[in-house]
C-alpha cells in the first residue's frame, strides 16, 4: 500500500492548539497596549483641560466653579464655563463610565484640583495649590 500524503488528525490538532495559544498571548499583549494608549489619551486630555483652566484664570483672575468649593464634581460640568477655551471637555477614552474625572475649586478661587484614574497606574491628582483634604495625602501627583 503506497504512503498517502497529508496530515494526520493528531498533527492537525497539535497545530491548531499551538495557533490558539499564540493567539491568546497576542490578545493579552494587545489589551495591555490598548490600556496604555487610553492612559496616554487621558494624560493629553488632562493637559488640555489644565491649559483651558489657566487661560480662564488669566482672563478672570480666578478659577471656575461648578458647585460648592472644596467639593469634587465630574469635570464635564466645566463645559459651559470653558467653552471659549476648549471645544469640548473630553470624555473617557474607554467609552464608558469606567473613569469619572473630578474637578474641585478651592475657596480662595486661586486653587483647583483634578482627580483622575489611569488604567495602568491608578488614581492621581493634578492642579494648582492642591489641598491635602480634597483626596488625601496618599494619592500621588499625576506625572
Amino acid at each position: 500500500m503506497p504512503k498517502s500524503k497529508g496530515f494526520t488528525l493528531i498533527e492537525l490538532l497539535v497545530v491548531i492548539a499551538i495557533i490558539g495559544l499564540l493567539a491568546s498571548i497576542v490578545l493579552v499583549s494587545l489589551n495591555s497596549a490598548r490600556g496604555k494608549a487610553r492612559d496616554t489619551k487621558r494624560k493629553a486630555d488632562l493637559r488640555q483641560v489644565q491649559t483651558a483652566l489657566e487661560m480662564y484664570y488669566s482672563d478672570n483672575n480666578y478659577y471656575p466653579s461648578i458647585g460648592s468649593d472644596n467639593i469634587g464634581y465630574n469635570w464635564t460640568g466645566l463645559q459651559t464655563l470653558l467653552a471659549s477655551y476648549i471645544a469640548k471637555i473630553p470624555d473617557d477614552p474607554s467609552g464608558g463610565s469606567w473613569n469619572t474625572t473630578q474637578y474641585v475649586r478651592g475657596p480662595d478661587m486661586n486653587s483647583y484640583g483634578i482627580f483622575i484614574r489611569y488604567e495602568q497606574t491608578g488614581y492621581c491628582k493634578a492642579g494648582i495649590n492642591l489641598n491635602i483634604y480634597w483626596w488625601g495625602s496618599d494619592i500621588p501627583i499625576c506625572q
